[in-house]
């Protein structure tokens, strides 16, 4: 019997140490989960696959997060991508959040990010 694909998950948040605790829980969940610390990075990647959500955090050094999702928004093909924030900063009502299908606010438990991840990429 032939397992079916992993889901994946792009991680764009310039904290490392964040990153790798969601990350590895991530994994640990059944997703694939890929991390990147900016949106310019994250542009690169989307440029070459197309993951079933990304994750972001709003405060990115280069290419901020409200950037990343106006470029998303922008694109057809990467408007289609469901985005979680993930952030501790306030969100205004000019930033770009109508992408995202859910914010969630720093400090983010791993199993609230998991079961928003699970939510939206079943949904997809």
């Amino acid at each position: 019997m032939r397992r079916a694909a992993r889901k994946k998950v792009l991680l764009v948040e310039d904290d490392v140490d964040l990153a790798e605790l969601y990350r590895g829980v991530l994994r640990w969940s059944g997703f694939d989960a890929a991390h990147v610390i900016d949106g310019v990075s994250a542009l690169r990647i989307l440029d070459e696959e197309t993951p079933d959500l990304i994750v972001v955090d709003m405060n990115l050094p280069v290419l901020n997060g409200d950037q990343l999702l106006r470029e998303m928004a922008a694109h057809p093909e990467l408007r289609q991508i469901p985005a979680i924030v993930v952030t501790g900063e306030d969100i205004h009502p000019n930033l770009a959040v109508e992408q995202a299908k859910q914010i969630l606010r720093k400090p983010c438990a791993p199993d609230r990010l998991v079961s928003a991840v699970e939510r939206y990429v079943r949904a997809s």
